[in-house]
């Protein structure tokens, strides 16, 4: 018993030297710089994807659609948009917890989902949070294109196909337990009439 009070200091080093590791998705991936849109093209969607503030410092988390494709590994003070068809989408993260926003979007229009950052267990926590029409942040859409610096699109090169594949089994297991199983409730909602 008088032992374990020698274990505190091994147990807080141990912790510094994991919490200092720098975390990112995966070693390969590459970013585009993209030109901003104001609009999808005709019968599309426009989904934006803001990531304004610089919390988790240059960490990048991936963005996968409900395919399985990984469609941003988005740093901060960065914004992603994505063309897709009107219709159901599934949008999902993970970082120390899971995110998952289901969507049903509506053709020509745009629509908002904000990546936030926040403390995580071993390592920083992302969280897709869709503006809905009532959300109170939809009112500095404007500033937050303005932090956001860049606008980055992902170079599909054979990383990505890579990590796609290794997560393969992870977006299977997160479909079935979000999507009618036991952490249904956990799931956020992106409407029609949520476009700007």
């Amino acid at each position: 018993m008088k032992n374990r009070k020698h274990l505190f200091p091994l147990f807080a080093v141990c912790l510094g030297v994991i919490l200092s590791l720098p975390v990112t998705s995966h070693a390969g991936s590459r970013l585009l710089k993209a030109t901003r849109i104001s609009a999808p093209p005709a019968g599309k969607v426009l989904v934006n994807f803001h990531r304004p503030s610089s919390y988790g410092g240059v960490e990048k988390l991936p963005i996968f659609d409900g395919n399985g494709t990984m469609l941003i590994d988005l740093p901060g003070k960065a914004e992603y948009q994505l063309i897709c068809d009107p219709g159901e989408q599934l949008f999902m993260a993970w970082s120390d917890q899971v995110t998952v926003v289901k969507a049903d979007l509506a053709a020509d229009k745009v629509y908002d989902i904000m990546v936030d950052i926040g403390m995580g267990w071993m390592r920083s926590n992302i969280r897709l949070v869709p503006l809905n029409k009532d959300a109170s942040r939809r009112d500095k859409l404007d500033d937050f294109e303005r932090r956001e610096k860049r606008l980055y699109t992902l170079d599909r090169n054979s990383f990505v196909t890579k990590y796609e594949e290794k997560n393969k089994k992870r977006i299977e297991d997160i479909k079935r337990d979000f999507l009618g199983g036991n952490k249904s409730d956990r799931v956020s909602y992106l409407g029609k009439d949520d476009a700007r």
